[in-house]
């Protein structure tokens, strides 16, 4: 669309953190995003001044759709809050010291009049993890969990069908085994647990049964080895 105005946004943002005495935060934050002129993806039977615009003949091509991208005429809002958390645990007995927790969380939300274009965004993604280091050997799990997501439309015969990405959860295990001064045994462990991702399509004219459209098995990915330093 060579008529098309760029984007303009304001943004507000507010944090609150605290710091833990030795190695250790927590956080939290929210935000408040305003787009003026906003894109929107159209498909329109297209005016006469469309044709102008372009200089194009409408006695050929005045019975095609054109499928273009338009200025939102309102304000599309996007808000969206976070947390984290991190800290060394200390009042432990012996056997237990050296342990870190972690967590993270953040949630988005899409509002106003183009909302639905606002496609590939996850609207919940959460994170969280337990670590034991030692003078000889280190472990750690990591789990990382992503929510549903809108990954753009879905059936030409129905507008209002889009495809989504299911919700995931994944396990990740790292851990180290000092053998001495530079040299070490390793794993590393992705995905352990075996998520897999699912896409399907959803809308008020899809019936159930063609609601599930693929999967992607990835596997769990197992690498150990030696590793050194010298």
């Amino acid at each position: 669309n060579a008529g098309i105005k760029a984007w303009t946004a304001r943004t507000a943002n507010a944090r609150l953190e605290y710091y833990f005495p030795g190695v250790g935060q927590i956080s939290a934050g929210g935000f408040l995003r305003n787009y003026e002129n906003f894109f929107e993806a159209v498909t329109f039977r297209p005016p006469a001044d469309f044709f102008e615009l372009y200089a194009i003949d409408p006695s050929v091509y005045g019975g095609y759709d054109v499928a273009t991208q338009r200025n939102v005429p309102g304000t599309v809002k996007t808000s969206g809050v976070d947390f984290s958390y991190k800290q060394a645990l200390t009042r432990l007995p012996p056997w237990a010291r050296g342990v870190q927790v972690f967590a993270n969380a953040s949630a988005q939300r899409v509002t106003g009049e183009a909302a639905a274009n606002f496609a590939g965004y996850v609207p919940r993604v959460y994170s969280w993890g337990v670590s034991l280091t030692r003078r000889t050997f280190n472990v750690r799990a990591n789990w990382n969990y992503r929510g549903r997501q809108r990954d753009g439309g879905g059936l030409a015969s129905d507008p209002q069908s889009y495809a989504w990405v299911s919700k995931k959860l994944n396990l990740d295990l790292q851990g180290e085994f000092f053998l001495r001064r530079g040299l070490a045994l390793f794993a590393n462990l992705r995905n352990v647990n075996d998520a897999t991702e699912d896409f399907e399509i959803h809308g008020p004219a899809t019936p159930a049964h063609a609601q599930f459209r693929s999967r992607q098995d990835f596997g769990s990915l197992w690498t150990v080895g030696l590793k050194g330093s010298f």
